[in-house]
């Protein structure tokens, strides 16, 4: 079975502005960067169990999964899933102070 894919606002906005900074610095690492985010969701679709939980006392937070894009491993996708879809939540830079931004 393959799961159906929804990609949350916020992730787009993530993976927008993520594109937009590598590309600043080289066009063709901010596409192979989009390209990547989008085979790794593929890949999560298919295997979701890969990706460790995220450990949270925010209740909210309790179901999220976290793995990285691939080829970018500082990129850190955040992802619920249920038998039938991958939710992607967010998908951030790992300096980044992700407790605040996933709480908020």
């Amino acid at each position: 079975m393959t799961r159906q894919i929804g990609v949350e606002r916020a992730a787009e906005q993530d993976l927008y502005e993520a594109a937009l900074y590598l590309r600043e610095r080289s066009p063709q690492r901010a596409r192979r960067f989009v390209q990547a985010a989008r085979d790794t969701f593929v890949f999560l679709a298919e295997q979701p169990q890969i990706g460790r939980r995220y450990l949270s006392s925010h209740p909210r937070l309790q179901d999220l999964h976290v793995w990285h894009v691939r080829g970018f491993d500082r990129y850190l996708i955040f992802y619920r899933f249920s038998e039938d879809t991958l939710f992607i939540e967010r998908i951030l830079y790992g300096t980044r102070d992700i407790e605040r931004i996933l709480e908020s």
